[in-house]
């Protein structure tokens, strides 16, 4: 897990139950000891207040003030915890296996009463996520999703009318995106919330995923590209990654190519965090533990090729008459040549007619330095009813593709 703790101007970083501080943008770490509580193999869930960070990952809760980890003591917090969350000075705990939330005294994360919880009881479901945000609480069990508030009596209670029947087999695929939330359904479809109102966005998606083997594995968090509210969602059964654009309602894959195999595998990065003082996007591999630092003017995966595919569907223009293709177009940023790669290249090949081989490849350039074109041009382009298109770039410059069109001769029908 990645956790930037912004009291303390500080990332924590766990992996295989060990716990490090990263205590400047230049990357110094330090690691912090005592407690084994946390297990090796699970993702971890983050709170804290201004001096203390509680951890938890499906055993007992761990709690650290940077100098060491101390497993929770209290004999009367739960001991098998998977999500923490914090609002209003209290952190709120789910207790694995049930529909209960258990929440710590106020201004005090490691004090505990054994009456001190709630149920989540629109259905008799488990609570298997709990996350906060908007100054409300998100309760996901296995077939419901419900919100909960400090009310500043009970102190929680539940909203009216919040309960949805849109559960999860995929805990860790919960997460914040942009002032809404997104997971992945227990009926294998991806779904937001619009006010109270779950929502369905996977359309695109959802035949593959139910052919996935497993998505109890999934994970799901936001990132931030340029501005665009990004969610990730891992599979690692799949050796997939899905991408939402949150802003442009727009799906794509995200993947890692294998150069040795010439083929995607799923992104590597398993955790991310921003790190708002230092304007650090941090990722964490799942393959090797590193953390990387995410930039967008980098165009490489550590050194590996960042390989870009654009595939379309079976274009036919609306028309199914024998058709001519005199000009291929893209519009794209030119001009992308760097000290590293002079001559940046794009590839276009085509499929005609839904035949089983692809045509060959065909590169062009992208420029060099000064060349401010907006538009690349592929002539003769064959003759089909039907053509599949394929545009790849994996050279280590910029690629912004924004459009492309098609100028034709209809030669019969």
């Amino acid at each position: 897990g990645l956790y930037w703790w912004d009291k303390q101007q500080c990332v924590l970083a766990v992996s295989a139950g060990r716990v490090w501080k990263i205590t400047d943008q230049a990357g110094t770490y330090t690691e912090i000891t005592g407690s084994t509580a946390l297990r090796s193999a699970q993702l971890v869930s983050f709170a804290n207040d201004a001096s203390t960070c509680v951890m938890a990952n499906g055993g007992q809760m761990v709690h650290t003030d940077l100098s060491t980890l101390t497993t929770m003591a209290d004999a009367d917090a739960p001991t098998a915890v998977t999500h923490v969350a914090e609002l209003d000075g209290y952190v709120l705990a789910n207790e694995v296996d049930t529909g209960r939330v258990h929440y710590s005294d106020i201004d005090d994360l490691t004090g505990w009463q054994a009456l001190s919880f709630w149920t989540a009881e629109a259905k008799t479901d488990d609570v298997v996520a709990v996350k906060e945000a908007f100054r409300e609480i998100c309760a996901l069990g296995r077939e419901t999703v419900e919100f909960w508030v400090n009310d500043g009596v009970a102190p929680f209670s539940r909203i009216p009318g919040s309960a949805q029947p849109y559960g999860t087999d995929a805990p860790q695929s919960l997460a914040q995106v942009g002032n809404s939330w997104m997971w992945l359904a227990h009926t294998r479809r991806l779904v937001t919330m619009q006010g109270r109102q779950v929502l369905e966005v996977s359309s695109p998606y959802d035949r593959i995923l139910q052919r996935y083997p497993s998505v109890s594995d999934a994970v799901g968090y936001t990132v931030s590209i340029d501005g665009h509210p990004i969610y990730l969602l891992n599979f690692p059964s799949a050796k997939e990654t899905l991408a939402y654009n949150y802003q442009t309602q727009q799906w794509h894959k995200w993947g890692y190519w294998d150069t040795s195999r010439g083929e995607y595998q799923r992104y590597r990065g398993q955790t991310y965090c921003y790190a708002r003082g230092w304007n650090q996007h941090l990722v964490g591999d799942y393959a090797n533990g590193i953390i990387y630092k995410a930039d967008r003017a980098v165009y490489t995966d550590n050194g590996n090729p960042i390989r870009t595919l654009l595939r379309t569907g079976h274009v036919s223009h609306g028309a199914e008459f024998t058709k001519r293709s005199d000009i291929f177009r893209i519009r794209c940023k030119r001009g992308a040549a760097n000290s590293a790669v002079s001559n940046p290249q794009v590839m276009l090949r085509s499929r005609i007619d839904n035949k089983a081989q692809w045509g060959p490849e065909r590169w062009k350039s992208l420029g060099q330095v000064g060349d401010h074109e907006v538009h690349l041009d592929w002539r003769r382009n064959g003759i089909y009813k039907t053509c599949q298109r394929e545009i790849v770039h994996s050279d280590a410059t910029d690629f912004v593709l924004m459009g492309a069109q098609e100028y034709l001769t209809v030669l019969g029908r």
